[in-house]
């Protein structure tokens, strides 16, 4: 009897083991441990349809059920930013985008309808319709803010449907933050802290710069913080559409901003740009590459017109209220853009958008060192480098008309755009997995590595 008895217990447990093998073969979503009892050939016993594969480890929550992601830009501003986060996000294969605009200026929709996207766009509404859909669709997994220090400021549009999801655990918020020294007090710092507190929010800097004075600087004025800051960069890169006519025979200089007089030093500008005319007038004599090439100085923007010196008048122009479109064509056919910034606020705590805007254009830009270290993404080979003590449009001054040196530029220009392009489709796939495995909702996005 007790030999009897060893040998049924003894059976019990290895049926135990045999039930638990097959429990961790059926029930397991995770492929190592599918190899482990199977082997590595395990996936020929199955179709590669992933409708028939009934487990499934790259989709969240449910079998088949897509990301949802929420882009909101209440502010009516920072339109391309939104251009390069709906490109960007729109990259993953299994996801879908819903996009809420306070406006679509200058054309910015013709710039979005024309991104190649994986991710469908399921409805594209005002800002306003937010806080409807939060309160009648299923929550999205992810928000996107595009312009945060504005969207946070918006107590029923915004705030009043961020509060809400903010109670429901599979919502995680992306912070955009444009002006890094605004964060360290305000309306927009208080709901934001709710979020942190939950580790339910990454801040997102348009460059290193701006997310290194957020956390050395905004961030430490906090009091009692609950939790650590999460800061990533994203530069604003998306695709368009490039055009350079060889047959165009004007070397054209791109600076782009507001008009006003106290915002730069126009009369070494038009100096500068009056060497340059003269230059490239005395290389006509002795080069036929130069014969018929006119010099223009596009100031792309907005403002009362300053007064440019007779001689010149004919090598300036002032372009304004163009279409993003069209103010991507006309960068596009530039010799060099010349940031041209109006304080230095845009190397420690803002980002410029001329810094990007040349890297969309495919235009180098003229930079100086520490132009270079702010904005870290923007390699030295697609700028045209300053020598130290050396105002733009003297760098300008300087190395325009060298063909050969601009063809390598550009070249280094677009090669450097499609690497943070690609690199920031896979950025936001790894921040969104990461966000998923710290909220314990779902198993790692697999198919992002």
């Amino acid at each position: 009897m007790v030999f009897t008895a060893y040998y049924r217990r003894l059976r019990s447990f290895y049926l135990f083991f045999i039930l638990l093998a097959i429990a961790l073969l059926f029930l397991s979503s995770r492929e190592s441990t599918r190899s482990m009892l199977l082997g590595k050939d395990w996936q020929n016993l199955f179709t590669t349809d992933d409708d028939l594969l009934w487990w499934n480890d790259r989709f969240p929550c449910e079998k088949h059920e897509p990301i949802r992601i929420a882009i909101v830009e209440s502010a009516g501003v920072h339109d391309e930013v939104t251009a390069a986060l709906v490109y960007a996000f729109g990259g993953h294969p299994n996801a879908e985008l819903r996009l809420y605009f306070a406006k679509q200026r200058y054309q910015s929709d013709v710039i979005v309808n024309d991104l190649e996207l994986e991710t469908p766009i399921m409805s594209v509404n005002s800002s306003n319709y937010f806080k409807r859909d939060v309160a009648n669709l299923p929550p999205p997994h992810f928000v996107v803010s595009t312009t945060c220090e504005l969207d946070l400021e918006k107590p029923e549009s915004v705030v009043a449907p961020l509060r809400h999801l903010l109670f429901n655990e599979t919502t995680h918020l992306f912070c955009l933050v444009h002006h890094a020294d605004y964060w360290n007090k305000g309306k927009h710092v208080d709901v934001v802290r709710e979020w942190v507190d939950r580790e339910r929010v990454d801040f997102i800097g348009l460059s290193q710069h701006t997310v290194d004075y957020l956390l050395q600087k905004s961030v430490p004025q906090w009091q009692n913080l609950q939790a650590s800051v999460t800061a990533r960069t994203f530069p604003p890169i998306f695709p368009v559409n490039q055009t350079h006519n060889e047959t165009l025979r004007e070397i054209s200089l791109a600076m782009q901003g507001d008009y006003a007089p106290e915002r730069r030093d126009y009369n070494r500008i038009f100096g500068s740009l009056d060497n340059v005319v003269k230059k490239i007038n005395e290389s006509a004599t002795t080069n036929s590459e130069h014969v018929d090439e006119t010099v223009k100085l596009h100031l792309i923007g907005h403002g009362p017109h300053v007064k440019v010196p007779e001689n010149i008048q004919s090598n300036v122009a002032f372009d304004e209220d163009l279409s993003y479109p069209d103010f991507y064509r006309l960068l596009s056919q530039s010799y060099a853009v010349i940031p041209a910034f109006a304080s230095d606020t845009y190397l420690d705590r803002k980002a410029s958008s001329t810094v990007p805007a040349s890297l969309i254009a495919g235009v180098p830009l003229v930079a100086n060192e520490k132009l270079l270290a702010s904005y870290s993404y923007l390699p030295r080979e697609a700028a045209w480098l300053s020598e130290p003590d050396e105002r733009e449009m003297e760098t300008v001054e300087r190395v325009v008309g060298d063909r050969k040196a601009f063809l390598e530029k550009k070249e280094a220009v677009k090669e450097a755009a499609k690497k943070i392009m690609k690199q920031n489709r896979l950025n936001v796939r790894k921040w969104m997995d990461e966000d998923f495995r710290k909220s314990g909702i779902v198993p790692a996005d697999v198919g992002s590595a």
